[in-house]
């Protein structure tokens, strides 16, 4: 049964549309698996169950429940940075997938699960999957060591360890159930970063990433910008460069007073990292080049009145150049598609004629100004709201109908 077809937009990446990919090679990527993912998951484990149950008993009796949970465990997985389960996609295809049973901090370990849709298996792609991946755990998240576990009564998925140079290292006796739902052995597969190293590292498999360093969960815009999930590494560049920004952001953004890498990581920890998790919006870095040059996300999601807000910022030396305008449409596109949402609202100081511009940029009808609503650190000030509903909303461009009322004519 053919794959789950997804529909494109002109994206360097090989993801889904609107996805947090992660980029394995030209044609394959990774997307993050997200809770509204759950109904599409069910329905290629069903068209593939008779396949699947030969190697995963859980595949037998799955259900969209059972796999919802599945989902939502691996987010708080990926919440605290101990794993996570994404599917893999050929040229914005879902055709498999693949997990982390455990992800360990840097010089330490992980193991890593998979499967392949049957119309897809024999064509080398699960081998160019891990091969793309081996960067991301060695170089991105500096780990010292890879494992893959087998049933070693399945030859397939013994070979293909053995294929990308994995070194057999023990078989555990009796420690997980078969698929017959008996105790069953697993042998250990192992990959170590020197022995990667030697057999070419980056250079084999390795993917081009565009505007990322290294590849990592993202939403690729163009060739020049992505837009990366905010994640515990990312604590020291992002206040690093808050810092540098600290005259620029202050003004507006009160929470530019406190620089500190500590700051920061809270930040993540308490809500970039549970956000995502809970499907509660997201936080994203601005990756324009290879560099990092801000922040933005979708806010106060409102699950009743299914609102949210949009909030952004640029380093002074990255303005004039359309990023923000051309990251907050991917984000607005994507709030709407994953997030059933049906109005957007970005709310600035009535005093940030950039940030008002953005919105106006974007098609954002104004709205209005809340009187003394906002206290940014000195005073509480006005805010100028702009809003975008879901028939205004044009996938991929402007949307909506130009404000009537212009930014300066409510000054």
């Amino acid at each position: 049964m053919p794959a789950e077809r997804v529909p494109e937009l002109d994206s360097p990446d090989p993801a889904p549309a609107h996805a947090f990919g992660l980029r394995l090679d030209e044609d394959l990527a990774l997307r993050l698996s997200e809770r509204h993912h759950a109904a599409s998951l069910h329905r290629r484990i069903v068209a593939e169950r008779e396949h699947l149950s030969g190697a995963f008993g859980w595949a037998r009796e799955a259900s969209a429940a059972s796999l919802l949970e599945r989902i939502v465990n691996a987010l708080e997985q990926f919440r605290r940075g101990d794993g996570w389960h994404a599917d893999l996609c050929w040229r914005g295809q879902p055709i498999g997938a693949v997990w982390l049973h455990m992800l360990q901090a840097a010089g330490g370990s992980t193991e890593v699960g998979y499967w392949l849709a049957e119309a897809f298996e024999r064509r080398g792609l699960m081998t160019r999957a891990l091969q793309g991946l081996q960067r991301h755990f060695f170089e991105g998240r500096g780990l010292g060591r890879v494992a893959i576990a087998v049933d070693p009564r399945n030859d397939d998925s013994a070979r293909l360890a053995r294929r990308l140079g994995y070194r057999s290292e023990a078989v555990l006796r009796r420690v997980h159930l078969g698929t017959d739902r008996l105790p069953a052995d697993l042998a250990f597969y192992g990959l170590l970063r020197e022995e990667w190293e030697a057999a070419g590292g980056p250079g084999s498999g390795a993917a081009r990433v565009g505007p990322l360093p290294l590849p990592r969960f993202a939403l690729h815009v163009d060739d020049e910008l992505s837009l990366a999930l905010l994640e515990r590494d990312d604590a020291p560049a992002l206040s690093a460069l808050v810092e540098a920004n600290r005259a620029h952001l202050l003004p507006w953004m009160p929470w530019a007073a406190d620089t500190a890498p500590r700051a920061t990581l809270d930040f993540i920890e308490r809500r970039a990292l549970p956000a995502i998790a809970a499907a509660d919006g997201f936080e994203v870095g601005l990756w324009w080049r290879g560099s990092l040059v801000g922040s933005a996300g979708v806010h106060s999601l409102q699950r009743s009145s299914r609102s949210a807000s949009l909030g952004y910022w640029l380093a002074a030396e990255a303005q004039g150049r359309g990023i923000v305008t051309r990251a907050m449409s991917a984000l607005i596109d994507k709030a709407f598609l994953d997030h059933g949402l049906e109005r957007i609202d970005i709310r600035a100081d009535a005093q940030n004629a950039r940030s008002r511009a953005v919105a106006e940029r974007l098609g954002f009808p104004y709205e209005g100004i809340l009187r003394r609503e906002y206290w940014n650190g000195r005073s509480y000030v006005d805010l100028a709201v702009y809003s975008l509903m879901r028939s205004e909303w044009r996938p991929g461009g402007l949307h909506g109908l130009r404000a009537t009322t212009s930014m300066r004519s409510s000054r």
